[in-house]
């Protein structure tokens, strides 16, 4: 399975089938018919855009319940909540979140906008085969979008499948209960379908502080995929559609009432996104690896959120196209090129307790066009230059450039460097839900522009052996600068907050390095540290971003038995001290300090593998680190002093979990 989506990958990276299979990693070019893979977990893959890859081996040593929790052992992206209360939560990848970062599934750009707060929850845990995370200015073939990178969700593939049929179950001590099913048939040679099927519900309400308010918003989900796949060896095509039903509901506990009020917090969300890829290989005889392929997509999006006396309604309807021509002209140089089409309609209304409400509708065409070549002028330096132009209904002819270069120092050393633009239009309300549960006065510009930023970065990895153990280093430089971007601005007043378009300058420098080894068989041990610095002009002000951890350790280890019949994992992880908005003109009882502190993370999963089966039992938060207040003026919730935007670090209590990964192909 891993194989064959690998090898597909490097088709489309190498522009050789693109968009016709489902790549590891974005379409950033590979420059040899075979990824070698420079370290065992997490990956890193040999192309000229640094790409890790999280394989499922890697996904299995934890929980990983939902793509949002499949990030806890990754250096390089980080997952947390947005607020107290919601349920929303965030990635962030060079500092900067999750906006900036193109999400992908199957190498199709569907989560966008409106689906970004809560999308990372929709996509269930088994039913990937891996993520690719790749950094930098992104592959223009997949948009003028991806400013700090993409990420690549690659679901099961049905040809490549190895169990027709498989159940995956998951309890916690927090009353949380998950259910994955997916089946997986061949109908014929070349035609092959898989069936996915997920269910979760926590009904238990958590206050570990005793503050009133639930650690954990309540939720229910149902969640529903099925993929068909075809090739017979001259044609290829692929259907992909998704459903999904979700809610929750947080707040106050059932019995904390306020001037016999309850502040209630309620989302519920109804999706459904489908892709059709159609391609054609091998149409131009005297051209190797030439193809032509038509990717078509389209999403259906309907949200609705009440926060107190304030609520969110919010629509989306998208459809996108892509038609692809990809070749290699001569020896050593590759050529993609095609037309795109994105029809993108956002309706946002914001009504809360002191104005009639506010609006931000669009409706956006966009075609464009664009060309990616790869070129290897010498064994050891592989370019990769792409430029597509893109005009937008409401803002114009824009142009993205993007350039990345690898010089393979040896046969176990890589150098690279990346220089690109991207922009993308903000939906300014919903991807900034977190910050309206508060009681400020809220002030929004009437016309947000596009964001747009420019970003560089260089990476160095190197493997070598001591004692004849492989050792792996990696490390990277990033620096983001935005031209335009929204600014959610805490700092101005505790009793207002402005969401507005940049006014001076702001940016992001991330530094990451890690070691990855194996001192003694069997047993990998990963360390990895990352220092940021993000900056943006808060109360006119260019400053540390608030509720941002500056620095991150991160250890991880993994241990097993020979015959791989017991499984162990764990993940410690630190987070340094970061800014907190001013709580200046609060009364002392609902003031903050300057800064949080820094804090430790641990998690732990045994699996033991029986014949047909495994059962792995775990736990998140070991150590039990919980920020004590996260929710401002909680006894009063309909105050203007209340609160629940000031979120830094975990907010639930110690959990432990217990699941069962049952295979019915080995009865």
């Amino acid at each position: 399975m891993f194989s064959r989506c690998f090898h597909s990958a490097w088709m489309l990276a190498s522009m050789a089938v693109v968009m016709v299979a489902q790549p590891e990693y974005p379409a950033d070019s590979v420059t040899t018919k075979e990824v070698r893979v420079e370290a065992d977990a997490p990956t890193i893959s040999s192309a000229p855009l640094r790409t890790e890859v999280v394989t499922r081996k890697e996904l299995s040593r934890a929980a990983c319940c939902s793509l949002a929790e499949s990030f806890e052992r990754s250096p390089s992206v980080e997952v947390s909540f947005t607020d107290a209360v919601s349920g929303a939560r965030t990635i962030r990848l060079l500092g900067l979140g999750g906006q900036y970062t193109q999400l992908l599934t199957d190498a199709v750009p569907l989560m966008l906008s409106l689906e970004i707060p809560f999308g990372l929850d929709h996509i269930p845990g088994p039913f990937m085969d891996n993520i690719s995370i790749a950094k930098g200015a992104a592959t223009v073939t997949n948009g003028y979008e991806g400013m700090t990178g993409q990420i690549n969700i690659c679901m099961l593939d049905p040809l490549a499948t190895e169990e027709p049929f498989y159940v995956n179950a998951y309890g916690n001590t927090f009353g949380r209960a998950e259910l994955n099913l997916y089946g997986a048939q061949h109908v014929s040679d070349a035609l092959s379908t898989i069936t996915m099927l997920h269910g979760r519900i926590l009904e238990r309400e958590i206050d570990g502080n005793g503050d009133g308010f639930l650690d954990t918003p309540l939720f229910r989900q149902l969640n529903a995929v099925n993929k068909w796949y075809y090739n017979d060896d001259e044609t290829e095509w692929q259907f992909f559609i998704h459903g999904v039903l979700d809610a929750y509901e947080s707040g106050n506990t059932s019995t904390a009432i306020v001037r016999d009020q309850r502040y209630s917090i309620a989302t519920d969300i109804e999706r459904l996104e489908s892709y059709a890829k159609y391609g054609l290989l091998d149409v131009i005889d005297d051209l190797d690896q030439s193809s032509v392929a038509l990717i078509v997509s389209g999403a259906i999006h309907n949200m609705s959120s009440q926060f107190g006396e304030r609520s969110l309604d919010a629509r989306e309807r998208t459809l996108q196209a892509k038609a692809v021509f990809a070749a290699t002209l001569w020896e050593g140089f590759q050529l993609n090129t095609g037309v795109s089409y994105r029809w993108d309609q956002v309706g946002e209304t914001l009504r809360t307790d002191t104005t009639s409400g506010t609006q931000l509708n669009r409706t956006e065409s966009v075609p464009g066009v664009y060309a990616e070549a790869t070129w290897a002028p010498v064994q050891p330096l592989t370019i990769v230059a792409g430029l597509r132009s893109d005009w937008h209904n409401q803002f114009g002819s824009r142009l993205t450039p993007r350039m990345h270069v690898k010089w393979q120092a040896g046969s176990l050393t890589s150098i690279r460097a990346s220089v690109g633009s991207g922009w993308r239009v903000p939906s300014a309300i919903t991807e900034n839900l977190s910050a309206f549960i508060n009681g400020r006065t809220l002030h929004l510009d009437p016309l947000f522009r596009p964001e747009q930023a420019w970003n560089y970065g260089a990476s160095f990895t190197t493997s070598f052996s001591v004692a004849d153990r492989p050792i792996v280093v990696d490390a990277e430089v990033y620096h983001t600068e935005f031209s335009n971007r929204v600014v959610v601005d805490f700092d101005r007043s505790v009793r207002h907050l402005w969401v507005t378009n940049l006014d001076g300058r702001s940016y992001s420098t991330s530094i990451m390095a890690q070691v990855q080894a194996s001192p003694v068989p069997r047993l990998d041990v990963g360390i990895a540290y990352r220092w940021l610095d993000v900056q943006s002009p808060y109360n006119g002000t260019l400053q540390v971003a608030p509720m941002l951890s500056r620095d991150r350790v991160l250890l991880t280890l993994a241990w097993e038995t020979q015959g791989a019949e017991w499984q162990v994992d764990g993940t410690v992880s630190y987070n340094g001290a970061g800014r907190m908005p001013t709580t200046l003109g609060n009364p002392m009882e609902y003031s903050m300090m300057e800064t949080f502190p820094g804090y430790w993370r641990a998690t732990a999963q045994i699996t033991r593998r029986f014949p047909g089966f495994d059962v792995y039992v775990g736990g998140e938060n070991l150590n039990g680190f919980v920020q004590q207040d996260p929710v401002i003026a909680a006894n009063d919730p309909f105050s203007r002093y209340f609160d629940a935007s000031m979120a830094w670090g975990p907010t639930s209590p110690r959990m432990v979990y217990l699941g069962i990964r049952w295979r019915a192909d080995a009865f």
